[in-house]
């Protein structure tokens, strides 16, 4: 039994893994899974952190049979990304999760958080690299914080109209349909290039997006576990 342990900046999410299928999931704040932890007889397991490194190494006290994700691990896939040590880890983690599930083909992996990410890997299984830009949530605070006026406003899933006819519906339109077509351009390109490369969508707002950029729907793929599914088999390749 495999365990796979993804910190992040809001929420910790741990999988249980049996023959390298997902048996259960367990998310919330770091302690509520830490206590859940504690409840496994797990053999293995490895930890990605984008949060706080005190987590990691409390997890690291608890057992010594957890493995801290790192650049100095062994990976499936090959890294053609110029500064690897510079590169997030859980960005890594995604594009083997996409290599796991779709192994051999060309895959665009897209990570709804705080940051939106964009990773691609090809049909050689190598990680060429991506983008970053920042989220929807993120857009929100920047319009509130660095304007004198504007409000700041809570994400909702809600379809959002094109012409807004308040300041909150202006809002919500210019962010989060423009999100939408950044989304959907920067996958236009890719295919453009690479006509059959498959979208992974991963992330807190996969479902939202997903519903919005469905015009591809053969090409389009969500799977919140994404990064979990990756963390498993880097564990399973460096066992």
């Amino acid at each position: 039994m495999n365990i796979a342990i993804d910190i992040g900046n809001t929420r910790t999410k741990m999988a249980i893994f049996n023959n390298n299928q997902i048996e259960d999931i367990v998310v919330g704040d770091f302690e509520i899974v830490f206590s859940s932890l504690k409840k496994i007889p797990f053999s293995s397991g490895i930890i990605s952190n984008v949060g706080n490194s005190i987590y990691t190494k409390k997890l690291l006290s608890f057992s010594s049979k957890l493995l801290p994700i790192s650049h100095d691990l062994k990976y499936p896939i090959v890294v053609k990304y110029r500064f690897f040590k510079s590169l997030g880890l859980d960005r890594i983690a995604n594009v083997v999760g996409s290599y796991s599930l779709f192994p051999n083909k060309e895959n665009l992996v897209i990570d709804m958080g705080t940051c939106i990410t964009y990773d691609f890997i090809n049909h050689q299984n190598q990680y060429l690299g991506g983008s970053i830009s920042p989220g929807i949530s993120l857009r929100f605070k920047a319009l509130h914080n660095y304007t004198e006026s504007l409000p700041e406003i809570k994400f909702d899933s809600n379809e959002k109209k094109l012409i807004g006819d308040s300041t909150r519906s202006g809002i919500e339109s210019g962010v989060v349909n423009g999100v939408v077509e950044e989304i959907r351009g920067i996958i236009d390109n890719y295919q453009n290039l690479y006509p059959k490369t498959n979208v992974i969508l991963t992330g807190g707002d996969t479902a939202f997006i997903k519903s919005i950029v469905s015009i591809k729907k053969n090409s389009i793929f969500a799977q919140e576990n994404l990064t979990l599914i990756g963390l498993n088999s880097i564990l399973n390749y460096n066992a």
